[in-house]
């Protein structure tokens, strides 16, 4: 896959959040402790299969201008 911005090809590999932390998208900006009302979860794709597996997103990293993309469900 090539890099969006800068045309150079992507590495592919996995993302991992913390432990037991999920990733999480808004179009504004976060305040701790105020979470934004229209976040969405990005649930990993395929989710695990129990509580004990990781969530592992597919993800395509490019060195160059470092930039992720990466894949949910």
């Amino acid at each position: 896959m090539n890099c969006p911005k800068c045309g150079n090809e992507m590495s592919p590999g996995w993302m991992a959040p913390g432990k037991i932390c999920y990733l999480e998208w808004a179009p504004g900006h976060w305040y701790f402790p105020l979470a934004p009302r229209d976040r969405i979860r990005l649930k990993p794709s395929p989710p695990p299969s129990s509580f004990l597996e990781f969530m592992e997103y597919r993800t395509y990293l490019c060195a160059a201008c470092k930039t992720a993309i990466f894949e949910y469900e």
